[in-house]
């Protein structure tokens, strides 16, 4: 951890921490500390990154922010990584946009509709960055980031290689690239459409975002991916309930999220998560898989829930 340290601290330009925490960074707002933390300030810090992962193998977390994440209470043993101010840029190609992977989708979302773009009204509800985005496929409204994506520029790790990725094919959240890819931009290719309709589309999309999802407590968005031809959230509502384990509950609002009330700990969700999964594949032999990233180790609470 310490040679990692050294290498950043040395020679990169942004903040570098040891021992960092992390929660603070991640919409659950629970979780333990980074060994080593890196705000990349350009691509030359992901150059500094990339000597520090050669010269000691450490596992790289890219943080974005954080809205996909659950963070083990015992951290992260490897260097996690948030991009500055450098990558959070955007222009109008019309009819498309190029942004720095560290832009807010929403904020991408309303430059979009400012510009009568069509095409990425529906991610206004998506609290993610373009990064985190491309990287997991992020969709809603029936709707996905790989839809209107046209290239991916990125950092390859450990080699520090920079590539750009014109063909790319995605599935149900995951998009079809290198693991080892750091995502510094993109460019998406949207269409051309009537100013009020964008507008209108959005702000429907944002407004149900608002009644449908527990927007009051800190939380992950969707747990579970929706298995084919069916809702996560309906099978969790049906089989489970509203189950509580400690300070952590499914929501009332939606059953495909889990919210953290004060004093939650990530094993109190960690252990909701493995609980439903057991549950709903004992009740339809439906297999739950994670929609959420688990990041660390974690262990179950040995704690009975009980029913909200």
């Amino acid at each position: 951890m310490t040679a990692a340290f050294e290498i950043l601290k040395r020679r990169a330009l942004g903040r570098v921490e040891q021992d960092a925490p992390l929660a603070s960074l991640t919409s659950y707002q629970i979780g333990g500390p980074a060994a080593v933390y890196l705000e990349a300030e350009g691509e030359g810090d992901l150059d500094v990154l990339a000597e520090a992962v050669r010269e000691t193998g450490l596992p790289v977390l890219m943080v974005g922010r954080g809205s996909n994440l659950l963070i083990s209470d015992r951290g992260f043993g490897g260097i996690a990584v948030r991009l500055g101010s450098g990558f959070r840029w955007s222009r109008v190609e019309y009819p498309k946009i190029l942004a720095g992977a560290g832009v807010p989708l929403p904020s991408l979302a309303m430059l979009a509709a400012d510009h009568a773009l069509s095409g990425f009204e529906f991610a206004v509800a998506i609290p993610a960055s373009l990064g985190g985005a491309v990287r997991m496929n992020a969709g809603a409204h029936g709707h996905e980031t790989g839809e209107v994506l046209e290239s991916v520029q990125g950092v390859v790790l450990p080699a520090g290689e920079r590539i750009s990725i014109d063909d790319i094919t995605y599935t149900y959240r995951r998009m079809h690239l290198p693991d080892e890819l750091v995502v510094t931009a993109a460019t998406l290719a949207l269409s051309p459409g009537d100013p009020e309709e964008v507008h209108r589309k959005t702000k429907e999309a944002r407004e149900w975002r608002r009644e449908h999802q527990p927007l009051n407590l800190p939380n992950a968005g969707s747990v579970f991916k929706n298995p084919p031809g069916d809702a996560a959230g309906r099978l969790i509502e049906e089989v489970c309930g509203r189950l509580r384990l400690g300070a952590a509950r499914v929501s009332e609002v939606h059953a495909n999220f889990i919210v953290a009330e004060r004093g939650a700990r990530a094993d109190d969700v960690y252990t909701l998560i493995r609980i439903i999964q057991r549950r709903v594949a004992a009740a339809t032999g439906i297999e739950l898989e994670t929609e959420v990233r688990l990041v660390g180790e974690f262990e179950e609470v040995l704690d009975e829930p009980t029913a909200g």
